[in-house]
C-alpha cells in the first residue's frame, strides 16, 4: 500500500492511536459496560494506523455489522512539500475510489443485490470498512483534538398496524413471548398512532472534538465534532494538543427539563416502544 510507505518514510511530530477491542459475531446488541482502548505511540502507532486504513475484509469470529475501530492522530510537520503533495494525492485517490464504488452499488442495485454484487466482485470484503473515508487536514491551524465517546438514541415514528402485526407474529412464534406480547398489544391498541414512537440505542462511538483557529474569524475559533473510527492524518507546523481516547463506562445521563415525557411499554427487536404522554 503506497500510503503506508509514504507515512512510514517521514518521522511524525507525534503519532498516537487507540485500538478498540473488536466486537465478536453475535454480540452486536449486547449492552456495553466497559471499553478499554489500547494506546500506541510512535512507530507502533503509524504501523497500527496504516493497518487500519487497509483493513477491508471480514474476519472469522468477528462481527460483520460492527466496524473494527482504531482512533487517533498521525501528525506530521509541514516543511516537506513533496510529502504533503504525495499524502494529499493518495488520500484523495483512495476516498474517490471508495465513493465511486459506493455510488455505483447503491444507484444500480437494491437490498440483497447490493451485498451479492459487491461480494461477487470483492470476495470477503466488509462493506462498512470499504466505504469509510480517510480524514486528512493540511495546514488548517488545528489547535486541539480531544477524543471522547458519544452515547445517544435514535427515534422514529411507527405504523401502528404494522407494529401490532409484528407483535402478533412474535407472539405466535414463541410460547414464552405470547403473554408479554399480548399484554403490550392491549396497551398499544387504544393509543393514537401519533403518540407512538420507537427508540433504538445507537452503538457507542468514539468522536473527536476539533478546535480550528481561523485567521479570517478575528481571533475566534471553529469547533467541529466528527466520528473517529480510523486515525486522522494532520500535516501542519502549528502546535497541536492531542487528548487521547480514555476508557468508556456508561454514563447516567440526566434527562433534559424540556424533554418530551414518555412511558416505555416494552421492547421489540431491540427497539423500545414508547408512548408520548
Amino acid at each position: 500500500m503506497e500510503l503506508r510507505v509514504q507515512l512510514a518514510s517521514v518521522v511524525p511530530l507525534k503519532a498516537c492511536v487507540c485500538v478498540l477491542p473488536p466486537i465478536e459475531a453475535g454480540s452486536e446488541n449486547l449492552p456495553i459496560n466497559h471499553i478499554q482502548p489500547e494506546l500506541r505511540f510512535g512507530h507502533a502507532a503509524v504501523h497500527t494506523a496504516c493497518s487500519s486504513f487497509s483493513d477491508l475484509h471480514i474476519r472469522d469470529g468477528l462481527s460483520q455489522k460492527s466496524s473494527r475501530r482504531t482512533t487517533g492522530i498521525l501528525w506530521y510537520a509541514s516543511n516537506n512539500e513533496q510529502f504533503k503533495q504525495n499524502i494529499k494525492a493518495l488520500v484523495e485517490a483512495i476516498n474517490k475510489k471508495k465513493n465511486a464504488i459506493q455510488k455505483y452499488i447503491t444507484q444500480n442495485y437494491t437490498g440483497h443485490q447490493r451485498f451479492q454484487t459487491l461480494h461477487n466482485a470483492c470476495p470477503g470484503v466488509m462493506t462498512l470498512h470499504l466505504y469509510r473515508q480517510l480524514r486528512f487536514w493540511c495546514d488548517e491551524n488545528i489547535e486541539l483534538v480531544s477524543f471522547g465517546w458519544r452515547q445517544k438514541s435514535l427515534f422514529r415514528a411507527t405504523n401502528k398496524a404494522e407494529l401490532l402485526a409484528q407483535m402478533e407474529i412474535e407472539s405466535d412464534a414463541s410460547a414464552d413471548k405470547a403473554v408479554p406480547m399480548m399484554q403490550m398489544i392491549k396497551q398499544i391498541i387504544n393509543v393514537p398512532e401519533e403518540r407512538l414512537r420507537l427508540r433504538r440505542p445507537v452503538k457507542v462511538q468514539p468522536t473527536a472534538n476539533i478546535v480550528i483557529r481561523r485567521p479570517d474569524m478575528l481571533g475566534q475559533v471553529e469547533r467541529i465534532t466528527v466520528t473517529s473510527i480510523m486515525p486522522f492524518i494532520i500535516i501542519q507546523d502549528e502546535h497541536l494538543t492531542i487528548r487521547p481516547l480514555t476508557e468508556f463506562r456508561p454514563q447516567v445521563i440526566k434527562p433534559r427539563t424540556d424533554r418530551v415525557k414518555t412511558k416505555v411499554i416494552g421492547t421489540l427487536h431491540g427497539e423500545s416502544i414508547e408512548v408520548i404522554l
